[in-house]
């Protein structure tokens, strides 16, 4: 399904008058990529088990775009996102590194521009990262993605469908960024990435920086000599319509999402990708371990 045939469709769903619009359940919306689904999960459970409210959840949205659109539109109420993907994508700004500079300009743009709140940040910060198997990088002796460069027309890399295209943060970026292209890139489903590159069936992928399969896999993270990758804080986004009706919605994510530190993450990310527990149950099991729901 297309961008603008999928927000259509959640459009059509989601279209009341303004006072059954107060009775809705909250809807809360994200994508299929493990971090971010989780997130999303998050955020449901938090408004649904500790503040008492109905949610309707919009899973599987497919790329972070989808969801981006889904909220900028009115679709639904909270989306997770990454300021690096809102900066690039949405207000098609260039990236910024500064995790901190990163955040404050989307906070404000899509407040002024969309009347939608980004909520406290996560204190880690989930960018991309070139990674190959570490026999090869010994092999070849890189230790950054400069030092692939010699090599790159014979190496293929593997990455994200929406990597692939994306012309500031993504391949096409990269490329202008380090001035060299690879023999192939492959785009492809995200967890195919790690059994792909496991497989060497490519040699190099985009991976994310708080995935657990990098450690899982034996994979060495290339450093980003040229600082080219920018900051990916995540933080979950809440159209202010929402917090006008309910402003408990914002401090009671905040709690939780604003503490997330990159070691819980890569542990919860670990438990849904590489001991195959599933996500929500992943999500409402951190919340009573931290004493949020009961």
């Amino acid at each position: 399904m297309g961008l603008k045939a999928a927000i259509a469709g959640f459009l059509a769903i989601g279209m009341v008058s303004g006072t059954l619009a107060q009775e809705q359940p909250v809807r809360v919306g994200f994508p299929n990529q493990t971090e971010q689904a989780m997130l999303g999960h998050m955020a449901a459970l938090i408004v649904e088990k500790k503040l008492g409210l109905e949610v309707e959840l919009s899973p599987n949205l497919g790329g972070t775009a989808i969801g981006q659109q889904a909220i900028i539109q009115g679709a639904i109420d909270i989306f997770p996102d990454y300021t690096g993907d809102a900066l690039a994508n949405v207000l098609r700004e260039d990236p910024l590194t500064n995790p901190g500079e990163a955040y404050d300009r989307v906070k404000s743009q899509y407040a002024e521009k969309f009347d939608i709140v980004w909520r406290a940040p996560t204190k880690f910060n989930n960018t991309y990262a070139l990674a190959l198997k570490s026999e090869r990088a010994t092999e070849m002796d890189v230790s950054s993605i400069s030092g692939l460069e010699p090599h790159a027309a014979d190496l293929s890399l593997g990455s994200s469908v929406e990597f692939a295209a994306r012309p500031l943060d993504g391949y096409p970026g990269l490329v202008k960024a380090y001035g060299f292209e690879f023999g192939s890139i492959k785009p492809m489903d995200i967890g195919l990435m790690y059994t792909s590159v496991d497989a060497g069936q490519v040699d190099v992928i985009v991976a994310f920086a708080t995935d657990a399969r990098i450690g899982k896999l034996g994979l060495t993270v290339l450093d980003d000599d040229k600082y080219f990758f920018p900051a990916y804080n995540a933080a979950i986004t809440v159209r202010q319509d929402l917090l006008d009706r309910h402003p408990e919605i914002g401090p009671a994510i905040d709690d939780v999402i604003g503490n997330l530190d990159t070691v819980t993450q890569v542990r919860l990310n670990a438990r849904a990708d590489i001991d195959n527990i599933p996500l929500e149950v992943v999500a409402e099991e951190y919340l009573r371990e931290i004493g949020v729901i009961d």
